[in-house]
Protein backbone atom coordinates (compact mmCIF):
# COMPACT_ATOMS: atom_id res chain seq x y z
CA UNK A 1 0.00 0.00 0.00
CA UNK A 2 2.99 2.34 0.99
CA UNK A 3 4.52 1.63 -2.57
CA UNK A 4 1.38 2.37 -4.38
CA UNK A 5 0.85 5.54 -2.83
CA UNK A 6 4.34 6.38 -2.91
CA UNK A 7 4.11 5.32 -6.94
CA UNK A 8 0.80 7.46 -7.19
CA UNK A 9 2.83 10.70 -4.98
CA UNK A 10 5.90 10.03 -7.89
CA UNK A 11 3.76 10.40 -10.98
CA UNK A 12 1.66 13.38 -9.91
CA UNK A 13 4.98 14.69 -9.26
CA UNK A 14 6.94 14.59 -12.10
CA UNK A 15 3.33 15.55 -14.47
CA UNK A 16 3.97 18.65 -12.76
CA UNK A 17 6.85 19.49 -13.41
CA UNK A 18 7.15 18.55 -17.11
CA UNK A 19 3.52 20.79 -17.55
CA UNK A 20 5.93 23.81 -16.13
CA UNK A 21 8.40 23.62 -18.98
CA UNK A 22 8.46 26.27 -21.38
CA UNK A 23 8.20 24.61 -24.90
CA UNK A 24 10.92 26.37 -27.01
CA UNK A 25 10.43 25.91 -30.80
CA UNK A 26 13.68 26.51 -32.74
CA UNK A 27 11.23 28.91 -35.28
CA UNK A 28 10.60 30.83 -32.01
CA UNK A 29 14.12 31.74 -31.08
CA UNK A 30 14.63 32.53 -34.62
CA UNK A 31 11.96 34.88 -34.42
CA UNK A 32 12.88 36.03 -31.70
CA UNK A 33 16.57 36.68 -31.92
CA UNK A 34 15.97 38.30 -36.12
CA UNK A 35 13.60 41.13 -34.09
CA UNK A 36 16.38 41.70 -31.31
CA UNK A 37 18.70 42.11 -33.92
CA UNK A 38 16.96 44.34 -36.33
CA UNK A 39 15.67 46.40 -33.14
CA UNK A 40 19.25 46.76 -31.77
CA UNK A 41 20.51 47.75 -35.92
CA UNK A 42 18.27 49.98 -36.08
CA UNK A 43 19.22 51.73 -33.07
CA UNK A 44 22.62 51.48 -33.89
CA UNK A 45 22.12 53.07 -37.13
CA UNK A 46 20.21 56.17 -35.98
CA UNK A 47 23.14 56.66 -33.65
CA UNK A 48 25.80 56.37 -36.08
CA UNK A 49 23.47 59.30 -38.56
CA UNK A 50 23.01 61.59 -35.13
CA UNK A 51 27.23 61.44 -34.47
CA UNK A 52 27.80 61.50 -38.63
CA UNK A 53 26.02 65.17 -37.93
CA UNK A 54 27.86 65.91 -34.47
CA UNK A 55 31.48 65.83 -35.80
CA UNK A 56 33.21 67.19 -38.17
CA UNK A 57 36.05 64.95 -38.47
CA UNK A 58 33.84 62.10 -38.56
CA UNK A 59 31.75 63.89 -41.67
CA UNK A 60 35.17 64.45 -43.40
CA UNK A 61 36.51 60.88 -42.93
CA UNK A 62 33.46 59.14 -44.40
CA UNK A 63 32.87 61.44 -46.76
CA UNK A 64 36.47 61.16 -47.99
CA UNK A 65 35.91 56.98 -48.07
CA UNK A 66 33.01 57.53 -50.57
CA UNK A 67 34.63 59.90 -52.48
CA UNK A 68 37.42 57.09 -52.82
CA UNK A 69 34.53 54.17 -53.15
CA UNK A 70 34.50 53.18 -57.33
CA UNK A 71 30.45 53.10 -56.78
CA UNK A 72 29.80 56.14 -54.54
CA UNK A 73 32.37 58.71 -55.93
CA UNK A 74 30.40 60.52 -58.99
CA UNK A 75 27.13 60.98 -56.59
CA UNK A 76 29.10 62.18 -53.65
CA UNK A 77 31.38 64.32 -55.39
CA UNK A 78 28.08 65.79 -56.96
CA UNK A 79 27.01 66.44 -53.52
CA UNK A 80 30.22 68.23 -52.93
CA UNK A 81 30.04 70.38 -55.29
CA UNK A 82 25.75 71.38 -54.74
CA UNK A 83 26.87 72.26 -51.15
CA UNK A 84 29.99 74.34 -52.09
CA UNK A 85 32.18 72.03 -49.74
CA UNK A 86 30.16 72.53 -46.47
CA UNK A 87 30.43 69.23 -44.91
CA UNK A 88 27.03 69.35 -42.66
CA UNK A 89 25.10 69.82 -45.85
CA UNK A 90 26.93 67.17 -47.78
CA UNK A 91 26.52 64.69 -45.05
CA UNK A 92 22.53 65.69 -44.88
CA UNK A 93 22.75 64.64 -48.29
CA UNK A 94 24.25 61.80 -48.28
CA UNK A 95 22.18 61.03 -45.15
CA UNK A 96 19.26 61.70 -47.43
CA UNK A 97 19.93 59.78 -50.09
CA UNK A 98 19.06 55.79 -49.41
CA UNK A 99 21.95 54.32 -50.31
CA UNK A 100 24.82 56.69 -49.97
CA UNK A 101 23.52 56.74 -46.30
CA UNK A 102 23.68 52.82 -46.28
CA UNK A 103 27.72 53.39 -47.33
CA UNK A 104 28.71 55.71 -44.98
CA UNK A 105 26.63 53.76 -41.90
CA UNK A 106 28.22 50.63 -43.27
CA UNK A 107 31.86 52.08 -43.81
CA UNK A 108 31.18 53.28 -39.92
CA UNK A 109 30.00 50.03 -38.60
CA UNK A 110 32.59 47.99 -40.45
CA UNK A 111 35.45 50.07 -38.86
CA UNK A 112 35.48 49.64 -34.57
CA UNK A 113 37.32 52.62 -34.40
CA UNK A 114 34.75 54.97 -36.37
CA UNK A 115 32.26 53.07 -34.13
CA UNK A 116 33.84 53.71 -31.20
CA UNK A 117 34.23 56.95 -31.70
CA UNK A 118 30.77 57.11 -33.02
CA UNK A 119 29.15 55.73 -29.99
CA UNK A 120 31.55 58.08 -27.37
CA UNK A 121 29.70 61.24 -29.24
CA UNK A 122 26.34 60.06 -28.54
CA UNK A 123 27.05 58.90 -24.88
CA UNK A 124 27.31 55.06 -25.32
Amino acid sequence: MKNLLFFTFFIAFSTTLTAQIPSLKSNDLKKSAISNVSKEGSSQKDKIEKALMMNEGLQKETISHLKSNPKTATAVIDMVKGNKGSTSGVMKSILGDKDLSTAAIDYISNNPKLLSKAMKLVGM
